[in-house]
């Protein structure tokens, strides 16, 4: 039953690291110590020994196995990881590793790791013994008690505990401490070991050296701890260990991967920050067009005014004869009212598109500045700030200001002249005046035929400068409609145009984060399912 489960587990862990694997193989993280930790799941039981060197590593070592199967000395000694297994004998050597087959019965049971100083003078020393702790099922620590928990003692713990290590303490060579000393040191180690790892840990006060020479009992305790480890906790530790190993490379990923997405969230910054642009320029044309269509409206407030000032002049008894004379009424009318308002209504509404089309190059340059000034420019940023400038360099705003006039001539044309071709603004404006002139002279033209008394005739004044007023409301609401309808005509081309520099990129970046947080997902999800094997 025990047996059953035990195999039910470990081929949860090895499904767990084989996803893990998978997952964390689209990350920037070295995968190499998962790869490991899976080969590692059939192999036996790993010890590692980690210290400083002259902590007696290598001493310690050969008294565990009661044989001096390593060198010892007082200068670093073991250049290598050297790896103890059970066999006949004989050795083999790699680059910066030896692997030693011995005929012990210990080594039955475990392989053991001798692993180079973690303080030695060569640098590779301390890149073979981090680069070997995730491979350990059980690490064990050993500082000296002459010099106990150093500060880079304390770096390799905090190694060790990222890792997800289990770790056994031996501070040896107590034989150089008083008794009360040696008490002393077991607590400030132990404290400092918990305050690193934040948990307590076995420890055990050795001397190698007395151990070999004649017996020590701090080894014995060690020995039979070994021992009973191996009998009951061996595969929980071999289990645990690799799903430490899976746990740190987790970290490692979610890491990069986190940092990947702030710098996605920057890019989409960028992008949400040119579309609020976009937004506050359409808000603050539309406002500011309104000043361009009150200097069209003036061109109408006077032909009106002008209208209004002929009818109080030439309606009345004093000015029978010319209102008896259709021809003076039409010339005087044409000359006193109509005079240029064409031409002013064609030279009014050009500026205020040209005005228009110049905002989408302000639009442009807003942009740039904000690129250039107004923060940093995040990775990837650079052709978007390219594709700015080369808008900038074709854009030209008279092309725009016609094509924006052909939009609001078509829309006058249409209302004003019934569909008129040919005509254009001003022309229009004065077809609408031409018959605004026969009306009213159809409505004065009444009163003579009639012989009506004199009393009509301010009536028919009144009457004439209403229709005048309510003609001339007409054309204005219909230009005002033809230029706002280009105004919505140029802000969409505008933001189209100005859209199409980004937008391509912007929706790649937001599936890229979409992507990337479901990756996120994934690597939680597996982080939850390890923690709880």
């Amino acid at each position: 039953m025990l047996e059953a489960e035990a195999k039910r587990r470990k081929e949860g862990v090895r499904a767990v690291l084989a996803r893990g694997l998978e997952l964390l193989a689209r990350t920037p993280v070295d995968t190499g110590p998962l790869r490991q930790a899976l080969l590692d799941l059939e192999g036996p039981f790993l010890l590692v020994v980690v210290g400083e060197f002259n902590s007696g590593k290598s001493t310690l070592v050969n008294a565990l196995l009661g044989e001096d199967l390593l060198p010892e000395g007082p200068t670093p000694t073991t250049e290598r990881i050297q790896l103890l297994a059970h066999g006949e004998g004989g050795e083999e050597r790699g680059e910066g590793f030896l692997r030693l087959w011995r005929p012990h019965p210990l080594l039955r049971e475990l392989n053991l790791v001798d692993t180079p100083g973690t303080n030695a003078l060569m640098e590779s020393h301390q890149v073979l013994t981090e680069g070997f702790l995730p491979r350990a099922d059980l690490v064990l620590f050993v500082t000296s008690a002459d010099r106990p928990l150093t500060r880079s003692e304390a770096e390799v713990l905090h190694l060790i505990r990222a890792w997800g290590k289990k770790v056994l303490l031996v501070v040896n060579k107590v034989d150089l401490l008083a008794p009360g000393d040696q008490e002393a040191v077991a607590r400030y180690v132990a404290q400092g070991v918990r305050e690193v790892l934040g948990a307590e840990v076995p420890l055990f006060l050795v001397s190698a050296r007395r151990a070999k020479e004649g017996g020590d009992p701090g080894l014995e305790a060690l020995r039979a701890h070994i021992a009973k480890t191996l009998a009951g906790k061996a595969l929980r530790l071999k289990l645990g260990g690799a799903l430490g190993v899976l746990s740190r490379l987790l970290q490692e990923g979610k890491g990069a991967l986190g940092a990947e997405r702030e710098e996605l969230l920057k890019a989409l910054a960028t992008c949400e920050a040119l579309e609020d642009l976009l937004q506050r320029h359409a808000a603050r044309v539309r406002r500011d067009f309104a000043g361009q269509v009150a200097l069209v409206a003036q061109v109408f407030r006077e032909v009106e005014g002008r209208g209004h000032r002929f009818l109080e002049e030439t309606v009345r008894l004093a000015r029978l004869p010319d209102l008896l004379n259709a021809k003076a009424f039409r010339e005087a009318f044409q000359r006193e009212v109509v005079q240029d308002a064409g031409a002013r209504l064609e030279r009014a509404v050009g500026e205020a598109l040209r005005w228009l089309a110049r905002r989408e190059e302000e639009l442009l340059l807003d942009a740039l500045a904000y690129l250039k000034e107004a923060r940093p420019l995040p990775r990837g940023e650079e052709p978007l700030f390219a594709s700015l400038e080369e808008a900038l360099g074709r854009f030209n705003p008279e092309e725009e200001a016609m094509r924006l006039s052909g939009l609001a001539q078509e829309a006058v044309v249409r209302t004003l002249a019934g569909g008129a071709g040919g005509l254009g603004l001003g022309a229009a404006l004065v077809l609408v005046l031409k018959g605004l002139l026969a009306d009213l002279m159809g409505l004065l033209a009444g009163f003579f035929v009639a012989f009506l008394a004199l009393s009509i005739l301010p009536r028919r004044k009144e009457r004439g400068k209403r229709l005048l007023s309510q003609r001339l409301e007409e054309a204005f609401l219909a230009v005002r409609r033809a230029l706002e309808e280009a105004l919505e005509a140029g802000l969409a081309r505008g933001a189209e145009r100005f859209q199409a520099l980004y937008r391509d990129r912007c929706e790649a970046l937001a599936q890229r984060l979409r992507a990337l947080e479901d990756r996120l997902g994934a690597l939680d999800r597996l982080e939850a399912e390890a923690s709880a094997l």
